[in-house]
């Protein structure tokens, strides 16, 4: 079986689960999803979009008790016309599984910002530290009350 194969199989084994946890939506967010997952099969040309749109099944059936459909960024349907590859950026990093190689400058670019974002001052100190040579780093963050 080839790996598009496995992974056509793994998305419709995924659209059982999600139809599961989502039967509790009303009818908007109905409307919002059913227009996410007409995108998420339409998004079949490559093996890339069959991983990233795994990755978005996924988050949707993850967040199924956190009304995913009825908060920023997936409260809105998604542009018929733009590839899924556009959309990526809405995952959180956390939930880029398969569809970015983990030792890709993507990647650790996204790791980067998800640090930035996480700090008080948005990575305001640590950019204008020198960066070691061997590329690592200790931080310690006290908040002070």
């Amino acid at each position: 079986m080839s790996e598009s194969d496995e992974l056509n199989r793994e998305f419709e084994c995924s659209m059982k689960q999600f139809e599961r946890a989502h039967q509790h939506l009303n009818y908007r967010e109905k409307s919002i999803a059913t227009e996410w997952i007409k995108k998420l099969k339409k998004a079949n040309n490559s093996v890339e979009d069959l991983k990233l749109r795994l990755d978005f099944i996924d988050y949707f059936i993850n967040c199924s008790k956190c009304s995913i459909f009825s908060t920023e960024p997936f409260n809105k349907v998604p542009h018929p016309n733009a590839p899924l590859q556009k959309l990526r950026n809405l995952l959180p990093t956390s939930h880029k599984v398969r569809s970015v190689d983990a030792t890709s400058d993507e990647q650790r670019k996204l790791y980067v910002e998800e640090m930035f974002d996480n700090m008080a001052d948005k990575g305001a100190f640590l950019s204008d530290q020198p960066v070691p040579l061997d590329g690592t780093f200790f931080l310690v963050i006290i908040n002070q009350k």
